[in-house]
């Protein structure tokens, strides 16, 4: 029970701890938080204006400068503009960006309200320009997100520790895939997807057809792209820790007294040697689970997806109130499948290496 309540505390501390950092780009504070400046035609006074803003009141009638609440400069800027008779409304650009300390905590203060009261922010659909409130849009980009990253993740988990063994059997083949290996594990994530879309792009114009969605268009929806780079990348991970630990397992006495009996390369690691690197295979999931998020939200920005990765890093989703709630959704999602990593240590892992009986 009290190992229960340490995991739930560091849990809750890893969710602060992130939900913190995703909103440290409001620490650095560009504009006046606290003024806006607006131009207005004949019809309506700048007194008439601020009591039309409430909270607000006159700095300077001739420059039209505004005080407002402070940290409300963009809801009044964008109030304002809603007014008739004002011609323009715009926030005051500081001299130089400063840290601000005291933003910084407004924001997350305000956040944290919305939370409470079940508003997580809203954002514009690039594609229909209307807004869409976060409560509704986190369930579809988290089932968008799903379609690709868990087949490509089990595929990753399958396809590593096969050619691993693989290349166990066959020298000479472990060879030539230890080479390709180093070569991955040297290139950026970025640059395979690139290379996975290139293909794609040289496959349809050898054909002269359609063969597969590289960018997303409205809902239509890449599944390749995303999902080879999911399966590849973590592959890689898992595949140099399998060849570590099934090079030390062949070396043991349990393997040289099966080998000796009569048993060939291939029985010895099916049978005994794959079940005692069961425990190096869950003790590196954690970190290609964390290389497999990373990797899908390169991909999804690089083809325009809007799931969850790809809301974090696209540019049109930038400046938005509910990145945040986004961030912490992914935080819920690896600590999800952390949780499961350990709870299948703590079922299947051998604990006492399997020694080979006559």
């Amino acid at each position: 029970m009290k190992s229960i309540g340490r995991w739930l505390l560091l849990g809750a501390i890893t969710l602060i701890g992130i939900f913190l950092l995703s909103n440290i780009r409001q620490m650095f504070l560009s504009v006046q938080p606290d003024q806006i400046k607006v131009t207005v035609n004949s019809s309506i006074s700048m007194q008439k204006l601020s009591e039309m803003l409430p909270g607000s009141k006159i700095l300077n009638e001739k420059n039209g400068l505004l005080e407002v609440p402070y940290g409300k400069f963009w809801e009044y800027q964008g109030t304002a503009m809603t007014i008739k008779g004002v011609l323009r409304s715009s926030v005051i650009p500081l001299e130089k960006p400063i840290i601000s300390w005291r933003y910084y905590g407004y924001t997350v203060k305000d956040q944290l309200k919305g939370f409470l009261h079940g508003d997580f922010g809203k954002y514009r659909d690039p594609y229909t320009r209307k807004e869409v409130a976060m409560t509704t849009a986190i369930p579809m980009m988290l089932l968008k997100t799903c379609t690709y990253f868990i087949p490509g993740l089990l595929l990753a988990i399958l396809l590593s520790m096969l050619v691993a063994l693989w290349a166990s059997i066959s020298r000479r083949i472990g060879i030539v895939l230890d080479g390709i290996h180093a070569l991955l594990v040297g290139l950026p994530d970025f640059f395979l997807i690139v290379l996975i879309q290139l293909a794609a792009i040289y496959t349809t114009k050898l054909l002269g057809h359609y063969v597969l969605l590289i960018v997303q268009v409205g809902d239509r929806t890449p599944f390749l792209i995303p999902f080879l780079t999911i399966a590849l990348i973590p592959s890689v991970t898992i595949y140099g820790t399998l060849r570590v630990a099934i090079a030390r397992e062949l070396g043991q006495d349990y393997v040289v007294t099966a080998l000796a009996k009569g048993l060939t390369r291939r029985e010895v690691l099916f049978s005994h040697v794959l079940r005692n690197v069961m425990e190096d295979v869950l003790a590196i999931l954690p970190r290609a689970t964390t290389l497999a998020l990373a990797s899908m939200a390169v991909a999804e920005a690089i083809c325009g997806i809007g799931g969850l990765g790809g809301f974090i890093i696209l540019p049109i989703y930038q400046g938005i109130t509910s990145m945040s709630a986004i961030c912490v959704v992914l935080g819920v999602v690896a600590m999800a499948f952390h949780i499961l990593y350990a709870l299948l240590r703590k079922r299947f892992v051998v604990r006492a290496e399997e020694v080979a009986r006559p």
